[in-house]
């Protein structure tokens, strides 16, 4: 199988792309979400081709040419147990429990706490 363009989100150390060339399915671009220096260094190191795009956040669909595949994991921290499964809270404590609702107060400028909130930026709706 060859794949023309890869798009991971929450990169991390690429383990994704590590799934990619293990598995024998090659693919010719490789981008990459992530935040974290430590994490983009190793993945620089690794795979120095990787096209780095930052936060998730400003990832754009309409900007990327069309994805063969896209890889995920959202930060989930907030829900287990070294998070105090706090979950996916705004400030004050409300639940954001689905796409609609995030968007909704992503547009109020509410100010979400933690990082799992990126779970809805992962799936929003530019990003189909």
């Amino acid at each position: 199988m060859k794949l023309k363009n890869v798009l991971s989100c929450f990169d991390g150390a690429s383990c994704a792309q590590m799934a990619l060339n293990r598995a024998g399915i090659s693919y010719q671009k490789y981008y990459a979400s992530e935040i974290d220096e430590n994490a983009i260094a190793v993945t620089q190191k690794n795979y120095p081709d990787t096209i780095q795009l930052g936060s998730i956040i400003n990832i754009n669909a309409k900007n990327l040419p069309k994805i063969d595949a896209i890889f995920g994991g959202s930060p989930c921290t907030d829900l287990s147990i070294a998070g105090k499964r706090n979950g996916m809270i705004v400030e004050g404590g409300k639940q954001v429990t689905s796409l609609d609702q995030y968007l909704k107060l992503k547009k109020q400028n509410k100010k979400f706490v933690g990082q799992s909130y990126l779970f809805w930026e992962f799936i929003r709706k530019d990003m189909r």
